[in-house]
């Protein structure tokens, strides 16, 4: 008796997951022949713009595949391509499907090519945007997917106004949204960046693995990592870099934001040809060699095996910190904080120029604050008109005193 009752609920299973299969089936079928329609015509009425592919096919294990498929710059493919992906994959989510709704546990693009463009701040793509549904509790991101991803990809970025142009290439990009109510996202990207800047070129392979919360006025929170290796501007090269942060609290008022970041950067080599960035560190070599009564030495390259620098922003007080500099010509570790309720800033420094020595330290209101240990006026004067440069900026982008 245990053995037919056995059998039978077994046989009984067995035909409910039958009869789940073939409904499955038969929604993949229509929704690949509503697909192939959509691309096939009214996709291109509803863009503006054409579309073609080469084929598609679809499997309940795999999903729908779609073959060589690009889109056109409006009105069509006279203008150039807007995207192709040599393969695309689409994997809607069962369950959804079987209520006849449109929601996909996957997205995937292979060997894809982007290219947006922008002018007179406008970029090439606000007519596809124009056709998301409008919201009226303000803009935050949504997307129908648990996962997108671009793999052995190109993505490009034309900025006319600033006369920038990026291009991401070798790309492999995942874009996880982790919530269907609202806006939380995990992003891993990785890739050569290159760029031309005011005349030459620059180039690095880049690493990012980041979250990022988006409630219904923006992003709320994000924390991550960015890294880079074998990084080049014209003659300048640096063989590595990396950034860490946690942003929380980001559209609260700014006594409530809560912010922290790191970097650190290796093996910074700067030749010795007239260039910017040597003349600007020449001219604080000069400051800090008169500190220690003693001429600014000579330098030509600039090489630094390390540079490290921390930043705190809690109940409206302002750190950089830990700040770190190793070089052929000078060792300096210095520090600032701004308490913003007071409106009082401490500081200090250490710094080696050979075997001369110097330290530091200016504390008390931030429009007279008291150094020592003392000094000529006129070098009093130099280095209180740099640290109050250094915190004019910071209160700029952090108005923790009240400044605008």
């Amino acid at each position: 008796m245990n053995i037919t009752r056995t059998r039978a609920v077994t046989a009984a299973l067995l035909l409910f997951a039958a009869g789940a299969g073939v409904l499955a089936y038969i929604k993949y079928q229509r929704f690949s022949a509503y697909l192939t329609a959509q691309i096939s015509g009214q996709a291109a009425k509803k863009l503006g713009r054409e579309v073609k592919f080469k084929s598609v096919s679809f499997s309940p294990l795999t999903g729908i595949v779609i073959k060589e498929a690009c889109i056109s710059r409006p009105p069509d493919f006279s203008k150039g391509n807007f995207f192709c992906a040599k393969k695309t994959v689409i994997r809607p989510q069962l369950a959804a499907m079987l209520r006849n709704q449109v929601y996909f546990s996957r997205v995937a693009f292979n060997g894809a090519s982007l290219k947006v463009r922008e002018k007179g701040g406008k970029w090439d793509f606000e007519d596809l945007l124009a056709r998301l549904p409008e919201r009226t509790k303000g803009l935050y991101l949504t997307w129908n997917a648990s996962e997108l991803q671009f793999t052995d990809s190109a993505l490009e970025a034309d900025l006319e106004t600033s006369g920038l142009s990026l291009a991401l290439q070798g790309a492999d990009i995942k874009l996880e949204h982790y919530s269907t109510l609202g806006g939380n996202y995990g992003l891993t990207a990785g890739g050569t960046l290159k760029s031309a800047v005011k005349g030459k070129l620059f180039s690095a392979e880049v690493a990012l693995d980041a979250d990022a919360n988006f409630d219904y006025g923006g992003m709320s929170s994000t924390k991550g990592t960015l890294a880079a290796s074998k990084l080049s501007y014209g003659e300048i090269s640096l063989d590595g870099f990396k950034a860490d942060w946690a942003l929380f609290n980001m559209r609260k008022p700014l006594a409530e934001k809560n912010y922290s970041a790191s970097f650190s950067a290796q093996n910074l080599l700067v030749p010795a040809n007239g260039n910017q960035v040597r003349d600007g560190v020449a001219k604080g070599l000069d400051l800090f060699s008169a500190a220690m009564g003693r001429s600014a030495p000579r330098i030509g390259d600039i090489e630094a095996s390390s540079l490290s620098a921390a930043f705190l922003l809690n109940d409206s007080a302002l750190a950089v910190k830990d700040i770190a500099l190793r070089t052929n010509f000078m060792d300096l570790d210095a520090r600032l904080a701004i308490a913003g309720h007071v409106k009082t800033a401490d500081a200090s420094l250490k710094a080696s120029i050979g075997s001369s020595k110097l330290e530091m330290s200016a504390s008390g209101p931030m429009n007279a604050p008291e150094i020592k240990p003392l000094l000529s006026s006129t070098l009093s004067s130099k280095f209180k008109t740099a640290l109050n440069g250094l915190e004019e900026d910071l209160l700029k982008l952090f108005p923790v005193t009240g400044a605008n």
